[in-house]
């Protein structure tokens, strides 16, 4: 009986699962290892390149015949990567290591999407060279020694869990003080999302997202304000479907599932008339109550007093209320009005652990920072 794809990918999983990662990698030559290895550690800034060589091993396992470096179909002799991965590989992903999967398929980045081979000649910038060798030394192998195919399949998946699970005990083991002050929390919180990032580390627009987020969660089931009230799920970033209609980056429900308040944030951009004129078009045609324009920049607005005026003239319009501030202060308040304001620390590294397992936006760097500022501001052990 033949395998599909995803009997190829469920057994090796489980295969990779059940064994070491070094009896996995004993049998390969060191050289592949080492490849596979550079592919799976730079695969969070570069999870198209993981993407295509898992979608390529999968596809050479079924097809032994096929040369896998001609990836698109008008190839002579090609097939569709794209098509197969789509189908198969990226929902693995997804199911899986959602981590590392793509929103829809790793040929939609531009660098490997390119209508070359992927041989040694290949013209696609991977902007990191180390990795660009070695994924096509890792191609250059399937296709030259195709019976080292399945044990590459396996030892990649493989070196992959033992990322995750690495990766997933960076925030475990902290504890919170029960003294701990507001002024603490806000501090770390402020030092989290204007920390100077390496450059290439994106995701940090994120982070405000989060922290509204998980002071809404505690929000909620204390305020009377949101009695019958629920916090919509968080949309993931990576999601392949079409453009949200949601009003805001976090929305509270009413208990028919219309929209009672939403909340929009703005990473490093001063609030300004126009962020108010596309508000009011999301809600103009709403019964939503209340609209927030957050931001973490610094000063908040452009132009106050223009933004004043123009939410004044909108509020003549439609009764909803547009409240503008920035995140830092509207933090602040917020934990003011909660009986434990120390549980946000960790409710908000949960949302961030989350995010970084089942999204694209936070990045092990932004887990890393938020353990040093624990251990340094807020003195958790």
């Amino acid at each position: 009986m033949t395998q599909s794809p995803n009997d190829v990918l469920i057994i090796a999983y489980q295969s990779a699962k059940n064994l070491s990662v070094a009896a996995h990698l004993k049998e390969l030559p060191d050289e592949c290892v080492q490849e596979i290895r550079i592919i799976v550690e730079q695969a969070e800034s570069l999870k198209g390149v993981l993407g295509v060589t898992l979608t390529s091993i999968v596809f050479k396992i079924l097809n032994p015949l096929q040369d896998i470096r001609f990836h698109q179909e008008h190839m002579e002799g090609g097939y569709s990567g794209r098509t197969f991965d789509t189908k198969y590989v990226t929902p693995f992903l997804r199911d899986t290591f959602p981590h590392f999967a793509m929103a829809e398929s790793a040929w939609l980045t531009r660098s490997l999407e390119q209508p070359h081979p992927y041989d040694f000649n290949y013209p696609g910038n991977i902007r990191n060279k180390q990795v660009k060798t070695a994924f096509l030394n890792t191609l250059n192998r399937l296709q030259t020694q195709s019976e080292l195919a399945l044990q590459m399949l396996v030892r990649l998946l493989a070196l992959m869990i033992e990322v995750s699970l690495e990766e997933s005990a960076l925030l475990s083991g902290f504890e919170v003080s029960d003294d701990l002050t507001i002024a603490k929390i806000v501090e770390a919180v402020y030092h989290h999302i204007y920390y100077p990032y390496r450059r290439g580390v994106v995701g940090t627009a994120r982070i405000p997202v989060l922290v509204i987020y998980s002071v809404y969660q505690m929000l909620i089931p204390e305020v009377n304000r949101y009695t019958d009230k629920t916090l919509a799920p968080l949309e993931s970033h990576t999601s392949a479907d079409s453009p949200s209609k949601s009003l805001g980056d976090i929305e509270i429900k009413n208990s028919d599932g219309s929209c009672f308040e939403a909340i929009e944030i703005k990473h490093l951009k001063p609030i300004s008339v126009d962020m108010i004129r596309v508000a009011y078009r999301k809600i103009k045609d709403t019964q939503i109550d209340r609209y927030y324009l957050l931001t973490t920049s610094e000063p908040n607005f452009d132009d106050q007093n223009a933004v004043t005026e123009k939410i004044e003239a909108y509020k003549r319009l439609h009764p909803c209320q547009i409240v503008t501030n920035g995140v830092i202060p509207s933090l602040k308040y917020y934990l003011r009005l909660v009986s434990h304001p120390q549980a946000f620390v960790d409710e908000y590294t949960q949302w961030l652990e989350h995010e970084y397992q089942h999204a694209s936006g936070i990045k092990k760097e932004h887990l890393q920072v938020w353990k040093e500022i624990r251990q340094e501001i807020l003195r958790t052990k």
